[in-house]
């Protein structure tokens, strides 16, 4: 039986040639029957040549919205005259860096993305024509809706391959402004990293340590980073953990943004207490997290003293190590564990190989405290007999730069009201 759906016309001939040879008395109606088969080819040939040189003059780029440049293209066709055409949107607000618009006049305020979630359209670039197909579908688990999975996807003539690539940088600069550097601030959202804020890098400068804390974490990363070859040559796992402690309201994790700033680095925060993850889902978040970037494990107590957990928590201790140091750990990663209990965590989770850095940020010195006046009155000159009385270490550098601020605009007001810091003493948490 010839099967003349997958003929094409060098079989029709032959089958036609060998009919004709072999059995002249079907010769008639089997030539017919193949004449039809081979009209029936033709009439759908426009259509096959039509797609073979569509798959040959078109370039398809499909992203992701678990994908960071979803979020760029979504923030660039915010900018776009095709956004008055719309129909289907989402309202997407994002902090700033991000494209959109205003939502208010504050600074600091959310702004709106009108981003497309079904249908096609075109856009104009450096004049070369792009066609967007926009698509969302639910994401559910056991018919509870647990989020959407969204797709754009872009076509071009592959001769405009050059002008794509320039699309890509173009949408890339809508959300990150070459003349704002931030830094990106990423949390879990489901089983993947998200971009929570942007936020301007900290002058170093701006921050008062006592015992030159930060120039010490920065000269060792720096080191850290620099120094891939010779982990290789002497066998030791590219990795390096830092574990700071003391007591809260000493910026702990402020040492951390500060530093991914000046290393030009985002900062991947896990809150371990979450109540959502396990083992699995925190190996995999780990194992995913964006290259470079800095792991903040805020507040490791809050979920293990010692070995033991929280009731409700699902991640095992055991996880916990093998997601910080086992065979998938990624090459090149920083982990930084914060804690206002150092007594409270196991040996095996801070031991060298896991925390190689132990730093003790503590409350304020009367160093701390004079400098801190300096910077807030530049004039002042009685900073350091301001400080001298005050107790040392008694106070959260929190507590200090809260009253600096309170009375910014007023040195006098600073001197008057200063008993009020002499007078209280911080109870250690």
């Amino acid at each position: 039986m010839i099967d003349l759906n997958h003929l094409n016309l060098d079989t029709l001939w032959l089958e036609l040639q060998k009919t004709l040879q072999s059995n002249q008395v079907v010769t008639g109606g089997l030539t017919l029957a193949i004449m039809g088969g081979a009209i029936a080819y033709l009439r759908h040939l426009p259509k096959q040549i039509w797609e073979y040189i569509w798959e040959r003059i078109v370039v398809t780029v499909q992203v992701d919205s678990r994908d960071d440049a979803f979020e760029w293209f979504r923030a660039w066709l915010a900018t776009q005259p095709v956004r008055t055409r719309m129909r289907d949107l989402a309202l997407v607000t994002q902090r700033s860096g991000v494209a959109g618009f205003a939502i208010d006049a504050r600074d600091n305020a959310p702004r709106g993305v009108l981003a497309p979630i079904d249908g096609t359209f075109k856009v104009h670039f450096q004049g070369r024509t792009f066609w967007f197909s926009a698509a969302r579908e639910k994401q559910q688990n056991n018919s509870v809706l647990i989020g959407f999975h969204e797709t754009l996807t872009i076509r071009t003539l592959v001769t405009n391959r050059d002008a794509l690539e320039q699309l890509v940088s173009a949408a890339y600069k809508t959300v990150h402004k070459p003349e704002e550097p931030r830094v990106e601030i990423l949390a879990p959202r489901w089983d993947d990293w998200r971009v929570m804020q942007r936020v301007p890098p900290r002058d170093p400068k701006s921050l008062v340590y006592a015992g030159g804390l930060f120039e010490r974490v920065y000269t060792d990363s720096k080191r850290f980073l620099e120094s891939e070859q010779w982990y290789t040559d002497m066998g030791i796992p590219w990795r390096r953990g830092y574990l700071l402690y003391g007591p809260p309201g000493n910026g702990k994790s402020s040492l951390i943004t500060a530093l991914a700033g000046e290393l030009k680095r985002s900062v991947c925060v896990l809150n371990l207490a979450s109540g959502i993850l396990t083992d699995e889902s925190l190996l995999n978040l780990l194992t995913d997290a964006p290259e470079g970037s800095l792991i903040l494990l805020e507040d490791i107590d809050a979920i293990f003293a010692g070995r033991k957990k929280d009731a409700e928590t699902k991640l095992s201790f055991n996880g916990l190590l093998n997601a910080l140091d086992g065979v998938t750990a990624q090459q090149g990663r920083m982990v930084f564990m914060t804690t206002n209990h150092l007594e409270k965590l196991d040996p095996a989770l801070v031991r060298p190989g896991r925390c190689d850095l132990h730093l003790f940020v503590g409350n304020a010195t009367r160093l701390q405290i004079a400098k801190m006046l300096e910077r807030f009155f530049p004039d002042i000159l009685d900073a350091a007999a301001l400080a001298e009385r005050l107790p040392e270490d008694s106070l959260s550098m929190a507590r200090v730069q809260e009253f600096l601020v309170r009375h910014r605009d007023d040195l006098a007001g600073v001197r008057a009201a200063w008993v009020e810091l002499e007078t209280q003493h911080q109870v250690r948490a």
